[in-house]
C-alpha cells in the first residue's frame, strides 16, 4: 500500500491502492438481498442493463442475439384466417380516424408576473403554519434553533437566521435586525448575501416600516438585470425578482422568464438529458431544489417535469453517494458524501446536502424515493445543531411525515456513468464509487484512490464484484455463496471498469451463446448472471460488422 496522501485525518482518509485486496466476501444481508429480487429472470446472463422503470429498482434489459421472427407458416395461417376481415377493418379504421380529436395544441404561455401573496419564498403557508406549532410545542429542533439565536451564536448566514426567527417567532427585534444587515452589512453582488437579502425583505416585511421596506426593494433591483449562468447566482437572483415583484413587476417578470424559459429549458434540461450532473456541489443542489419550490408556489411552474428521470434517480444516487462511515463532530454526526482529493471532508457540504435532500423529501412527500429517503434523513443522531445547519434542520425537516426503511432500498445504483454500491447499509459496510473521472474503494474508515484500468484483483461486495482491466478481460463466476440454506439465492452481478465507453463488446460465457453488451459514457459494463452458474467469462471488443 502506497504512502497516505492524508496527514493527521482519523478518518476518510485517501490510500493510492496498488493492489485491491481480495479477500473482502462480505456476509449477505436481508437489504443486500432486496437488491436483486426484481431484476430479471430470463437467462443466466444479462448485459447493458436499462433505464430504471421503477427509479429504484433496475430493469435488466435482455440483449437477443437472434430475435425470434414468426414462421412463414404462421404468417400465411394468420393471413387465411384474417383475410376476409381485411376491409372491415379498413372500414373501422377510417370510422376511428374520423372521430380522433385533433392533436392538443400547445400549452398556454406561462405568465411570470407574480400575484402570490408574501411570504413567497419558501414558506408556504402550511410549513409555515407547521413551523409555529413547532414553536408551541417547543420541539427538540426548534429549541436547538431557538438557543442558538437568543445565545446570539455567531451564523454563517445572518440574514437567513434572523429572518426564519423573526417570521415563525414574530419577533420584530430578529426582523430589525435581520434588515439592519441586509440594508448595511450584505453586499447584492455576493450571491449566497442576495438571497438572504431577499429572504429578509419577503419575511420581514409586516415587521418593518415602509422606508426598510422600500430601501430592501430597491437594493435587490440591480442584481435582476443580470441572467447568470450558475445555480446559486441565479437563485439569488430569483428569489430577489419574488421579493420585488411589486415594485418591479416588469423587471421581475423578465428576470424569471430567463430563469424558466432559457437557464432551466435552454441551458440545463439538455445536459441532465444526456446524462450530466451539473448539480454536483451539495450547495448547488440546494440552491436548485429551493428554485423549484419557489417558482413551483408562485408561478406554478413545475421544473421537474422536464427532468423527471433525473429528478428520479436524484434520491437513491445521493444516499449511496455517501461514505458508510458517519463523521463525528461536537454538535452532532455528518454523513459524508464522496469526495475527490486527500484531507478531511468540508462540513459544510454535510450540512448543505442534508438540506437539501430534507429539500427535496418537502417537494414531493408521497413518492416511493422520497420515503426511502425520509427515513434515511429523520434520525436524531444527524440532526443538524451547528449555526449553519440548525436554520435548514428547522425549516425543512418534518419529523411527522413516515418514511420507509432504507435497509429495505437496493445498495447500488448505476446510470449515466456512475457507480455506487456498498456491502451493506451498516455504518462499517464497505464501499465503493466511481463517478465524474475519480474511483474510490472505503473500508474501515480510509478512502482508496483506484486506478480504473490498472489489473487490480477484483473487489467483492457480497453477490456484487469489481473488475478492473482494458482490452480482453477473463473472469470466472461462482464468487458468491448462499451463507446459509435459509437465505433466498440472488443473482451475481458484474461491474468491468476500464474499458471504452459507450462501446460494445462481446461476452462469451461457457455453455452459452455469445451474447453482447454496451459499456456506459465512463466505460462501465453491468453483466448478471444467474446465482448458481459457475462458468468462465471472456470479453472483447466487438469487431464492426463489414456489410
Amino acid at each position: 500500500m502506497d504512502e497516505n496522501l492524508n496527514t493527521g485525518s482519523r478518518k476518510h482518509d485517501v490510500v493510492r491502492l496498488p493492489s485491491v485486496p481480495t479477500a473482502h466476501l462480505f456476509q449477505q444481508r436481508a437489504g443486500l438481498e432486496r437488491l436483486h429480487q426484481f431484476a430479471c429472470q430470463s437467462s443466466k446472463l444479462w448485459a447493458n442493463c436499462a433505464k430504471n422503470i421503477n427509479p429504484l429498482f433496475s430493469a435488466c434489459k435482455q440483449i437477443e442475439t437472434h430475435p425470434s421472427e414468426p414462421s412463414v407458416h404462421s404468417l400465411c395461417v394468420n393471413g387465411t384466417r384474417f383475410g376476409h376481415l381485411a376491409l372491415l377493418g379498413a372500414l373501422l379504421s377510417a370510422v376511428v380516424l374520423a372521430q380522433t380529436p385533433p392533436p392538443a395544441s400547445s400549452p398556454e404561455p406561462i405568465d411570470f408576473k407574480v400575484y402570490s401573496q408574501p411570504p413567497r419564498l419558501l414558506l408556504t403557508a402550511p410549513r409555515l403554519h407547521r413551523l409555529r406549532r413547532e414553536l408551541e410545542r417547543q420541539s427538540l429542533r426548534w429549541e436547538q434553533f431557538s438557543a442558538l439565536m437568543q445565545g446570539h451564536a455567531r451564523s454563517p448566514e445572518p440574514g437567513f437566521s434572523l429572518a426564519l426567527y423573526g417570521i415563525v417567532a414574530t419577533d420584530a427585534p430578529a426582523c430589525r435586525a435581520a434588515a439592519d444587515w441586509a440594508l448595511k452589512t450584505a453586499d447584492p453582488k455576493r450571491p449566497a448575501e442576495l438571497w438572504q437579502m431577499a429572504l429578509v425583505a419577503d419575511w420581514c416585511a409586516p415587521q418593518l416600516g415602509a422606508a426598510a421596506q422600500a430601501a430592501l426593494s430597491a437594493r435587490l433591483l440591480p442584481p435582476m438585470a443580470a441572467r447568470p449562468r450558475d445555480v446559486v447566482t441565479l437563485r439569488g437572483a430569483v428569489f430577489a425578482a419574488l421579493a420585488a415583484a411589486d415594485s418591479a413587476p416588469n423587471v421581475s417578470a423578465a428576470l424569471l422568464r430567463y430563469a424558466v424559459e432559457d437557464w432551466w429549458r435552454r441551458q440545463t434540461v439538455p445536459h441532465l438529458r444526456s446524462g450530466e450532473d451539473p448539480f454536483s456541489d451539495r450547495a448547488a443542489l440546494l440552491a436548485l431544489v429551493e428554485i423549484v419550490h419557489v417558482l413551483r408556489d408562485n408561478l406554478d411552474v413545475d421544473l421537474r417535469t422536464d427532468a423527471v428521470e433525473w429528478f428520479n434517480e436524484l434520491p437513491p444516487r445521493l444516499m449511496l453517494a455517501y461514505y458508510p462511515a458517519p463523521w463525528p463532530a461536537p454538535e452532532n454526526d455528518y454523513r459524508i458524501p464522496a469526495y475527490k482529493g486527500s484531507g478531511d471532508p468540508d462540513l459544510d457540504q454535510s450540512v448543505f446536502s442534508r438540506a437539501a435532500e430534507l429539500a427535496l423529501v418537502a417537494a414531493d412527500p408521497n413518492a416511493q424515493a422520497i420515503s426511502f429517503l425520509q427515513g434515511w434523513l429523520i434520525q436524531d443522531r444527524y440532526l443538524m445543531r451547528s449555526p449553519l445547519g440548525a436554520p435548514y434542520e428547522f425549516l425543512w425537516a418534518n419529523p411527522y411525515l413516515p418514511g420507509l426503511s432504507y435497509s429495505y432500498m437496493p445498495d447500488l445504483y448505476h446510470g449515466a456513468g456512475r457507480l455506487f454500491t456498498r456491502s451493506s447499509w451498516d455504518d462499517d459496510a464497505v464501499w465503493f464509487g466511481s463517478w465524474d473521472g475519480e474511483t474510490q474503494f472505503f473500508q474501515d474508515g480510509k478512502r482508496y484512490a483506484v486506478a480504473a484500468r490498472a489489473s487490480h484483483p477484483p473487489v467483492d461486495l457480497g453477490p456484487v464484484r469489481i473488475f478492473f482491466g482494458a482490452g480482453n478481460v477473463r473472469f470466472q463466476t461462482g464468487w458468491w455463496n448462499k451463507p446459509d440454506e435459509d437465505s433466498k439465492a440472488v443473482e451475481q452481478v458484474a461491474f468491468v471498469l476500464g474499458l471504452e465507453p459507450s462501446t460494445l463488446y462481446d461476452v462469451e460465457v461457457d455453455g452459452e451463446e455469445m451474447d453482447d453488451g454496451r459499456t456506459d459514457r465512463s466505460g462501465i459494463l453491468e453483466l448478471h448472471f444467474a446465482p448458481d452458474l459457475q462458468a468462465g467469462v471472456r470479453l472483447h471488443k466487438a469487431q464492426p460488422i463489414l456489410r
